[in-house]
């Protein structure tokens, strides 16, 4: 054994060496009290937050007496090509994630100095807000040493954490969520509905329209009502009666605080700003403007084709699927005459019945849809003719594990033949000259561009300088394609449109109305001699209108909806797409209305702030490393943090295994490892473990060493009689290639066994795993396959094939294993576990609705089918088992795995704490059916840790 893991050690010392040049390069900044991890990408913008992280720190200390008492771990990337963060909270490691893509002027979190402020003042805040430790002694030891009690302890409410970080991002800045006049404008439209959530409702939504967001807008408004009426002290109070030695539920220590509950208050607040919503109603004038379409839930991006005769849109269900759909624009005549028919026959049977009365409008006739094909976001349609659309959508980068980057699809519509045009584009909203021609908003590593994209030759001109305070949005060409229309927003500053002349490049600036501060959906007008929009003003949205020829500004209406998107049409009322607590809705301009001149303009573009308190931060500005305290190193891995591991199992058909452990990692997890005992409560199986995990790059280093001792005879099923009492040991290494939907991985293996009493088994393993997939969000079809040819002591072959699919949004699962030794004698049944596994030995095939050892031969083979009504969901399933040609036992029933990490935590997963990561959940109930021992129902439970 001394020999065996010398090589362990030695091979894993090679790999290390062997592949330093091909890593993910990151690197690390450190200032006093944060750590920065990056990759060369995204340097620029991780140097100026190292410095932007010790000002937020220093000014949040200022105004709350708080601060982190560890250094804090800050990852800068940018998975989604989309604006976005996350914190998870810790009094031993806490982390900050933030993506460096900023949002777009639409966003709700568009109204701030700047993102990287906004983001990190956010996301610190939820640090400082939820990692407080616990003044109990006893209770904040146990959150230093488990990781699961540590994050457990520092949840709050949802809308709580995400209304408080909102509260601040707004009170230290007078920007952010609070003062934006989209989102004031949206809850007072919801508010006239009665469709503001019930307290119980706030923190996770309820399902409807918008209702997860509520959390942030309808959380800090609460909690800044809370202030103004019953002072920032009685808030403060609740933050530390939370942390308190005498233990407080949130409930609890608010009530304490305020004397009334949080449900009581929340009910008052809600009726005061419903009254304010409806009194403000009074003022607004009458929009006569008819519904032009109805959708199910949300719908975004409306285009008209060059002919008018259809509308391009996308729609999204309420459980996130997307699609991209084109109607007709013309009334739909044939639904009106069945609707009259079905009313007609209902008369004619009951000639005392009421008729229903017809809708506002009847749905436009579909044309054609377009599901998602392994992308996802189907975003930004844009007509290059009548036949043609093109489309932005997030697709895989093959060189960066689960990332994505937004590139320009194109859909012929009569053939159904989706194209991929760009590679790592990173472009978002754009507007065609020509087939080959685009101009677009670029965004890559934080930096957001104007750029001009030439398609055949995959050329990018730059029309922009590219600095990182600067960010455009919504480029629009004229209808004569010879003046760009755009947005832009720079550093503490407010959006602006401009327009810039592409033969001179003279470029003006469009005037805004006084006092404004949210800005959006530039339009061109079907003659291209004057530009609608949308801008806030006062809580309320308007529709402008700028005249181009008398440079003057007009406004269409303010304050009934809530605007989002414009449709301009020739010879016909202006389309909007607004939001109601319904839905996304189409409506057609009141054709009466009077334009109304803007006198008052912006002369500096200044933005309007809200209140704040005494301590605010500093200008939002990109900042030089250099010129601050910060020191860089290359990323430390062997920096690792270590947790308790609890892991619990039972089978009814085996015995039930308690492991107590530690386990450890880095941050990024590129070395994992664990330790640990376990023992059953009846002698059926017992021993050590200890398992470590290398990755750096798309290499892959597995090393796993058990001691273990099995009694199957004392197991509470029937099995046959084995004792096993030994030491195993297996090495493995792989390389993953990533091919868009394909992924290979070749690997090499060493499994070794020395059971007490027989000569030692040494296998060397061969083989691959490969997967495959095809999504079109209600149909898919994948698989995953490992395959191996055994040599050595033990030789063989064996592979392991699951598929999986999805039909009419119904998913299905098969799978097959096939196991053969030419010289050994495969024991089948048992749960799998840290002891006693397929990851030591090569002569098990385990299946815990069975006894360990409960069967044995040389050729395993097993089948299974299986069905759900969701992905992730417990699983109806039947299994078939033989052993050497002959039906060993049949099962039915219900199963439910789960990554609980991966479920859990999301994105979070990639850098969360050791004791977070790499647990397992395992439950099911079944019937087996057996020749070999009596019929029975058999369950199984497992929360377990496993690298």
């Amino acid at each position: 054994m001394r020999t065996s893991f010398a090589a362990v050690c030695a091979a894993c010392l090679l790999l290390i060496v062997s592949t330093q040049a091909r890593a993910n390069d990151w690197q690390t900044l450190h200032t006093e009290h944060f750590r920065v991890h990056y990759t060369p990408t995204q340097q620029a913008w991780a140097r100026s937050a190292a410095v932007e992280l010790e000002l937020v720190r220093d000014l949040v200390l200022q105004q709350q007496g708080r601060a982190l008492d560890s250094i804090a771990d800050v990852v800068v990337f940018d998975p989604i090509n989309g604006a976005n963060g996350f914190a998870l909270p810790s009094t031993g490691t806490p982390l900050m994630a933030l993506f460096t893509t900023p949002p777009q002027s639409d966003s709700v979190i568009a109204n701030s100095p700047g993102w990287q402020q906004l983001l990190i003042l956010h996301e610190y805040i939820h640090l400082v807000h939820l990692s407080q430790p616990s003044r109990s002694v006893w209770r904040q030891h146990l959150r230093d040493w488990f990781d699961i009690y540590d994050l457990s302890s520092a949840v709050l409410p949802r809308w709580v954490a995400e209304g408080y970080a909102t509260l601040l991002e707004s009170r230290l800045t007078g920007r952010g969520r609070l003062y934006d006049n989209y989102s004031e404008a949206l809850l007072r439209a919801f508010a006239r509905q009665g469709a503001l959530l019930s307290y119980g409702a706030l923190s996770n939504g309820d399902g409807s329209y918008r209702s997860s967001a509520m959390a942030y807008l309808l959380g800090v408004r609460f909690l800044a009502w809370l202030e103004d009426k019953h002072g920032k002290e009685t808030l403060d109070a609740v933050w530390t009666r939370v942390h308190g030695v005498h233990k407080r539920s949130f409930a609890s220590a608010f009530e304490g605080a305020f004397g009334q509950s949080a449900t009581q208050l929340y009910r008052r607040f809600i009726a005061e700003y419903t009254y304010l919503a409806m009194t403000q109603e009074r003022d607004l004038d009458t929009l006569n403007s008819p519904l032009w379409q109805e959708f199910d839930y949300a719908a975004s991006d409306p285009v008209l084709s060059p002919d008018g005769s259809q509308i391009a849109l996308t729609e999204r269900s309420r459980d996130g699927e997307r699609w991209l759909r084109v109607y007709k624009t013309e009334d739909n005549i044939e639904a009106k005459q069945a609707f009259d028919k079905a009313q007609q026959a209902i008369l004619a049977a009951d000639p005392t019945d009421i008729a229903d009365k017809p809708p506002a409008v009847f749905k436009r006739e579909q044309v054609a849809e377009l599901a998602a094909r392994d992308f996802a976001g189907i975003q930004y349609p844009q007509w290059l003719d009548q036949e043609t659309l093109y489309f932005v959508a997030r697709a895989r980068v093959d060189e960066t594990r689960g990332n994505r980057v937004n590139d320009l699809y194109r859909w012929h519509i009569p053939s159904g033949e989706v194209t991929r045009l760009t590679q790592s584009l990173g472009i978002r909203r754009f507007t065609l000259l020509d087939t080959d021609t685009l101009f677009a908003e670029q965004v890559r590593s934080g930096f957001s561009e104007l750029v001009r994209v030439e398609i055949s030759s995959n050329t990018v001109t730059p029309l922009s300088a590219r600095n990182l305070g600067t960010v455009y949005d919504y480029p629009q060409l004229a209808p004569d394609k010879r003046q760009l229309a755009y947005l832009k927003t720079a550093l503490n500053g407010n959006w602006q449109l401009y327009i810039q002349d592409l033969q001179s490049g003279t470029v003006r600036g469009v005037p805004m109305p006084q006092g404004y501060q949210y800005l959006t959906a530039p339009s061109w007008q079907a003659d291209g001699q004057g530009l609608y929009f949308i801008a806030g003003l006062n809580g309320q949205l308007g529709v402008y209108r700028y005249d181009i020829r008398q440079n003057s500004l007009y406004l269409i209406t303010a304050g009934q909806a809530v605007f989002e998107q414009l449709v301009p049409r020739a010879d016909q009322p202006l389309l909007y797409a607004q939001s109601t607590p319904q839905g996304t809705r189409l409506h057609a301009l009141d054709s009466q209305i009077t334009e109304q001149p803007v006198t008052a303009l912006s002369e500096d573009f200044a933005v309007p702030l809200g209140k704040t308190d005494a301590v605010v931060l500093p200008e939002a500005q990109i900042y030089d490393a250099e010129e601050h305290a910060i020191t860089h190193s290359d990323y430390q891995w062997l920096k690792q943090n270590a947790s308790v591991a609890l892991s619990a199992q039972a089978s009814t058909a085996a015995s039930e295994l308690l492991s107590v452990g530690v386990k450890g990692s880095d941050l990024l997890q590129q070395l994992s490892w664990q330790l640990g005992l376990a023992q059953s409560s009846d002698n059926v199986l017992d021993g050590s473990f200890a398992a470590l995990r290398y990755r750096w790059g798309d290499w892959r280093f597995d090393a796993h060493l058990s001691n273990y001792r099995l009694d199957s005879r004392h197991q509470h099923g029937e099995a046959q009689p084995v004792r096993l009492h030994g030491t195993g040991l297996s090495t493995s290494v792989s390389y993953e290639w990533r091919f868009d939907t394909l992924s290979v991985a070749p690997f090499a293996a060493v499994t070794h066994y020395d059971d007490e009493g027989d000569e030692a088994v040494t296998t060397q393993w061969t083989g691959l795993e490969h997967g495959w997939q095809y999504y079109q969000q209600d149909s898919a079809l994948g698989y995953r396959l490992k395959a191996a040819i055994l040599s050595g002591d033990s030789q063989g072959h064996g592979y392991d094939w699951q598929g999986y699919g999805k039909v009419w949004d119904w998913p299905w699962f098969a799978g097959v294993q096939s196991q053969y030794r030419d010289a050994q004698l495969l024991g089948l049944g048992g749960f799998d576990n840290n002891i006693l596994s397929g990851r030591t030995r090569s002569d098990l095939v385990l299946s815990p609705e069975l006894p360990f050892q409960f069967a044995t031969g040389r050729h395993y083979y097993g089948y299974e089918l299986a069905s759900s009504w969701s992905l992730g969901q417990p699983r109806l399933f039947i299994k078939h088992h033989r052993l050497d040609g002959q039906r060993i036992a049949k099962s039915y029933g219900v199963k439910w795995q789960v990554d609980l990490s991966q479920q859990v935590l999301g994105w979070a997963n990639w850098f969360a704490p050791a004791g977070m990561t790499d647990l397992h959940f395992d439950l099911g109930v079944a019937r087996v059916e057996s020749d070999l021992a009596e019929d029975s129902l058999r369950a199984w439970l497992g929360l377990w840790y496993a690298l």
